[in-house]
């Protein structure tokens, strides 16, 4: 249903049904107007501006952890999966969506400074899977991995989490658009985390991003509007 939601499916929709208008004679003024407010809001939500505007509050919301010894007592790391591609004619690292490589880049750059540290890969079965592999053709230890497979949602990766950890303190890493989210539902569980942001996508002042429109800065507004979509729904449900 939110894929209907975001810029790019609303712009989706209204051209939709200015197409189906368009086969009424009674309706053709009406599919102008469908046809121009489904462009108006591609070209929009396209701008690096609009797309900034909207996902600096989100990532920008904690600061940024450069080392593991800025917290020299914690002794965990949790990574939350995003998208891997299970496919064996990939190679481990390739399968990784740009974004899942990110934190997986990021809770190496944690380990690096903290190699007594645990990492924790919380996620679906396939996806945790891959990630855990991935971690371990960069380098990390065999045996400081746990893989906690049961999650296809964040609020199931909290529960799950609090059983592994209790009241011990860890870094988070996910995506620094996810990571309000991400945080609400972890302390609403009563965890005690370190936000660990990455994978941004805009820059902090959104004045300073693209005016000219482009297919990536629509994608980062789709972002933008399905995290604001995901907050207001755990909200409703209470779950932050």
């Amino acid at each position: 249903m939110t894929d209907f939601l975001v810029p790019s499916g609303f712009a989706y929709v209204l051209g939709g049904i200015a197409l189906l208008a368009v086969l009424r004679s009674r309706s053709r003024r009406f599919s102008y107007w469908m046809f121009g407010a489904s462009a108006l809001t591609a070209l929009v939500f396209s701008s690096g501006m609009v797309a900034a505007a909207l996902i600096a509050p989100l990532e920008y919301a904690y600061p940024t952890v450069h080392s593991a010894r800025e917290y020299p007592e914690l002794r965990t790391i949790v990574l939350l999966t995003g998208y891997a591609a299970d496919d064996p004619d990939m190679p481990v690292t390739g399968r990784l969506h740009y974004s899942s490589a990110q934190r997986v880049t990021m809770t190496m750059q944690l380990v690096k400074s903290c190699p007594q540290c645990r990492v924790i890969v919380s996620g679906a079965a396939s996806t945790a899977r891959v990630t855990g592999a991935a971690l371990l053709e960069l380098g990390l230890a065999r045996e400081s991995l746990v893989l906690e497979d049961q999650s296809p949602t964040t609020a199931r990766s909290a529960a799950n989490l609090r059983t592994l950890l209790n009241r011990e303190r860890f870094f988070l890493v996910t995506s620094a658009g996810h990571m309000r989210r991400s945080v609400g539902v972890m302390r609403k569980a009563g965890l005690d985390v370190v936000p660990v942001p990455t994978d941004h996508t805009g820059p902090r002042r959104w004045w300073t991003g693209r005016m000219m429109p482009a297919p990536e800065s629509l994608m980062v507004s789709d972002l933008a509007v399905h995290e604001y979509l995901g907050l207001l729904w755990y909200r409703l449900r209470g779950r932050i």
